[in-house]
């Protein structure tokens, strides 16, 4: 384990992506999302992944140089092809687009297709947020998780988040795969020699397993609260792919496993403009009302806190930023410096 200043995390991220070839607007863009989500706490899917964004567009997985464009758009609605650009950037695109439409219309959709792995969606969900907007935001995947009476692999755990402004300006915010686990929590289990808890996976006749080595070969994900995670899944699919044009399903190719190959996922970017539909002053006052009282339900033996979604990363991020450093574990702190090795970049550690 070593820790590391956001500042310098941030600037050897961009200083990574352009040893890569991407221009400094769109490496900077890059590194705001992966910092930024490691700054919540959600280490999974932050800079825990920069090696692998790295070696793909190498291999020509992705193009540094790409840029997304919108193919078709109306008022309240765009389509925009990623053109094999890096994830993070056709997202945040797609979300500023989302945004300013829906400062004309209300509310807006925008579909991303040919894009790659985007990192957390509930980064972009917050861009919405701290627009004083709703944001909601999905995405398919490759497919690695099994549906309910199947066996193997037949649709992707396909993200899903939502957040809402507050008068704190720390919205309340939700994240999740559409699995009981994250993928990237499965390989993070197995890089730490733990067992999954029960229910995280079933492996290739249905039965549930859990160690992460069988992981993905040999065992499949598990979709959350069975039936309701597969049906959530699958409306995921429906906005982020059938209508946008991307890659379905099996069409859809792992964005780490096959780095040549491009990854052909979508997403889904929706901001509701809350101050046109309402005064923001109220419906602030609102929201905060609604978090008191769910703050207040009675608690059971042993809880001390019930929190909102968003709180407990709310809470990491302000520790972060205090602090101006995280702790990466030892498998980050290798692929950190396997990349300043391969770039001939200077890596610095705090002490």
């Amino acid at each position: 384990m070593k820790r590391i200043h956001l500042d310098e995390l941030h600037d050897f991220s961009v200083r990574t992506m352009e040893a890569c070839g991407m221009n400094r607007a769109d490496a900077r863009t890059v590194a705001d999302v992966l910092v930024g989500t490691d700054s919540f706490g959600v280490m999974t899917h932050g800079t825990k992944n920069l090696y692998g964004y790295a070696q793909k567009l190498l291999a020509g997985g992705l193009d540094a140089k790409a840029q997304p464009t919108v193919e078709r758009q109306g008022p309240a609605w765009a389509i925009l092809n990623g053109n094999m650009a890096m994830g993070m950037v056709s997202a945040s695109r797609a979300m500023e687009l989302a945004i300013e439409k829906a400062k004309n219309v209300g509310v807006a959709y925008v579909g991303v297709k040919n894009s790659c792995h985007f990192g957390a969606a509930g980064y972009y969900a917050n861009l919405a947020a701290k627009a004083g907007m709703i944001g909601v935001v999905m995405s398919n995947a490759d497919p690695i998780m099994a549906v309910p009476g199947g066996c193997g692999v037949s649709i992707g755990s396909n993200p899903f988040s939502y957040a809402a402004p507050t008068s704190d300006g720390k919205s309340v915010f939700l994240d999740i795969a559409l699995s009981n686990v994250a993928a990237l929590k499965v390989v993070m289990a197995r890089e730490k020699g733990e067992m999954l808890p029960p229910g995280c996976l079933v492996d290739c006749e249905g039965r549930p397993t859990t160690d992460p080595n069988t992981f993905p070969g040999q065992s499949s994900l598990a979709p959350m609260a069975a039936h309701k995670g597969y049906g959530l899944a699958v409306m995921v699919e429906i906005l982020s792919a059938v209508i946008t044009g991307a890659g379905m399903l099996s069409q859809v190719k792992s964005w780490n496993l096959d780095m040549a190959t491009p990854n052909n996922v979508g997403h889904a970017f929706i901001a509701i403009d809350v101050g046109q539909m309402t005064d923001m002053a109220e419906f602030e006052a609102r929201m905060d009302a609604l978090c008191r009282e769910l703050r207040s339900a009675k608690r059971a033996e042993g809880t001390k806190q019930i929190f909102m979604p968003g709180e407990m990363e709310w809470a990491k991020r302000d520790k972060a930023l205090a602090e101006n450093a995280i702790e990466l574990n030892d498998a980050m702190v290798a692929n950190m410096e396997k990349l300043a090795e391969q770039f001939h970049l200077e890596l610095n550690w705090a002490e």
